[in-house]
């Protein structure tokens, strides 16, 4: 009997658990279907050809004291009030001011992002659910950025989700670097109006290429919303899916800088739209596929 009860009240302790902490999240989110799909086959031929292989920039972040950086990315659970877009869990992003690690702490940035490599295989179909809440803070004309598909090399990263534009701040914006489209093209994907105290849904399905044929689609609550035709990396480069809070340009803001929280869920990787189970979402991918 005691044997059971001891059971049955771990069994209510581990079924609420918040994974709080880098190393943590790092181990569980590899296997946490709740918030991750389809990662398994992705390799890091740069990397001991690695499968799933989720990792942060820099590895300085572990050098901190636990207690400075407890904050910055926890699995977090739909039962203890946090918003999960599908499922019980979802993942929670914090950044506070002072928040750089290595390269970052020096050159004017302070970011937490999971990171993994390599998604430039052919034609790919990614999606990622975002929520941020209704106090969250825009530090324009400083840079946030909220997801990337970046090259390994030098180039800037070739396609960046930004909350906000070059001339204002809001919203949800794709950047496309000058060395893909020959300058740096923004468009807006989501008006700033549309972005708090709710679920926005992105979808992106790309051809990698540097060649002609390629191209960048988004879709944005089932709604395509922008379409890249050309090439979508240079030749032999190895393009990374990042996720998370990136900001940049902190010099142009006035000090502190507010702490920005987002909640990231259901993201998914598939080389078709049928793979990402999206009807699960309330999306069909017939219709989605229809849009030009």
């Amino acid at each position: 009997m005691k044997k059971f009860l001891t059971t049955i009240i771990l069994f209510l302790v581990c079924g609420n658990i918040s994974f709080a902490g880098v190393e943590e999240v790092l181990k569980e989110i590899k296997k946490n279907k709740d918030i991750v799909q389809g990662y398994k086959r992705v390799k890091d031929e740069g990397d001991d050809n690695r499968s799933n292989n989720w990792r942060v920039p820099f590895h300085e972040i572990y050098d901190t004291d636990k207690s400075l950086r407890k904050h910055v990315v926890k699995i977090v659970n739909k039962s203890d009030n946090h918003p999960v877009r599908f499922g019980k869990q979802s993942l929670r992003f914090e950044v506070r001011d002072g928040n750089g690690w290595g390269w970052d702490a020096s050159n004017d940035r302070e970011r937490v992002e999971l990171l993994i490599c390599c998604v430039n295989k052919k034609t790919t179909w990614t999606a990622w659910s975002l929520y941020l809440p209704d106090d969250y803070k825009i530090i324009y004309p400083a840079k946030t950025m909220m997801a990337q598909f970046h090259n390994d090399a030098d180039n800037p990263p070739a396609f960046a989700f930004e909350n906000q534009s070059h001339s204002s701040g809001g919203g949800y914006w794709i950047d496309v670097d000058r060395y893909i489209s020959g300058y740096n093209k923004q468009s807006k994907l989501l008006d700033k109006s549309e972005m708090f105290g709710k679920w926005n849904d992105i979808l992106v399905n790309a051809k990698w290429t540097h060649k002609k044929d390629g191209f960048f689609k988004i879709w944005i609550n089932g709604k395509l919303a922008y379409h890249h035709k050309g090439r979508t990396q240079e030749k032999g480069e190895r393009i990374e899916f990042h996720v998370g809070v990136y900001r940049s340009f902190l010099s142009r803001t006035n000090k502190p800088d507010p702490t920005q929280i987002a909640y990231y869920d259901e993201i998914r990787h598939a080389k078709s739209c049928k793979k990402l189970k999206l009807k699960e979402l309330g999306y069909s991918c017939k219709e989605i596929e229809s849009q030009n």
